[in-house]
């Protein structure tokens, strides 16, 4: 008699991938994972060395198992994971774990080191993934299945040959069957790595009289990608003509994009 191989059935306990994308404090399920990201550049054929802090929050022992995906956000920004080695931006290959299997009981911590290694030459693409500690338990639903328990950190490489370009397509205000109206701007990343950034807007009126203020938290966007940003107009604004002023920094750097835009409450 043939039995049918175990099925295993993955819940994604990640605390919200974006709080991992963008770089909360922790990150919670399972356990504890400290830091939540990591954004590395090196020289070509360069390593680095680097831990993170992994600690049991259940009440019983529990075995864990790091493994590196590959990641992606869908069109509605949505977290997409691979098998390492899937995509052309993986650090498959690149990546080394002490240890990468191990026991915590409750409340013990380990730290697990990780070194990356840069390529001597080709792609200077970003190279990006999750590490995730794994913990497996029988399904108490499903006879012969597992669920997979995940909680992780998510890994950037650049290169110090890797090209950053980001541009502002347009910026423009549309009405919504709300009543207020939103800013909608048109962003692309046409470079070889992320970019973090964060929109700040001015409305004033026809007299220069500020109306309203506004400042987004830090926001993604993936390399050789476009996106549509819906930004909120928060105020309700009487009739009458405005001016809408975006401004957008960027992490790391000093430069930012600005645009001003008019436009009128009927």
């Amino acid at each position: 008699m043939i039995k049918p191989a175990p099925r295993r059935v993955l819940l994604f306990l990640t605390a919200a991938f974006v709080f991992m994308l963008l770089g909360a404090q922790t990150v919670q399920g399972v356990a504890r994972v400290e830091p939540s990201k990591f954004v590395f550049t090196l020289e070509p054929g360069t390593r680095i060395t680097d831990a993170i802090k992994v600690t049991n929050t259940q009440d019983t022992e529990v075995e864990f198992t790091a493994v590196v995906y590959d990641w992606t956000l869908d069109p509605q920004g949505r977290l997409v994971t691979f098998s390492a080695g899937e995509r052309p931006d993986t650090l498959d290959g690149l990546i080394k774990f002490n240890p990468r299997r191990f026991k915590l009981a409750p409340g013990q911590s380990q730290y697990v080191r990780f070194t990356i290694t840069a390529p001597k030459n080709g792609n200077w693409l970003e190279r990006r993934g999750i590490i995730f500690f794994e913990e497996s338990r029988p399904s108490p639903e499903t006879v012969g299945s597992t669920m997979i328990f995940q909680v992780g950190t998510t890994v950037y490489l650049s290169f110090t040959e890797t090209l950053y370009s980001f541009r502002l397509l347009g910026v423009k205000i549309e009405p919504t069957p709300q009543g207020r109206p939103v800013a909608l701007l048109g962003l692309a990343n046409d470079g070889q790595a992320h970019i973090r950034y964060q929109v700040a807007y001015e409305i004033t009126g026809e007299d220069g009289t500020p109306s309203t203020a506004w400042t987004s938290g830090e926001q993604l966007i993936l390399p050789d990608s476009q996106c549509l940003l819906t930004v909120p107009i928060e105020t309700e604004l009487p009739p009458g003509n405005y001016q809408l002023s975006v401004r957008l920094s960027f992490s790391g750097t000093t430069q930012t994009l600005s645009s001003v835009v008019p436009f009128t409450i009927p």
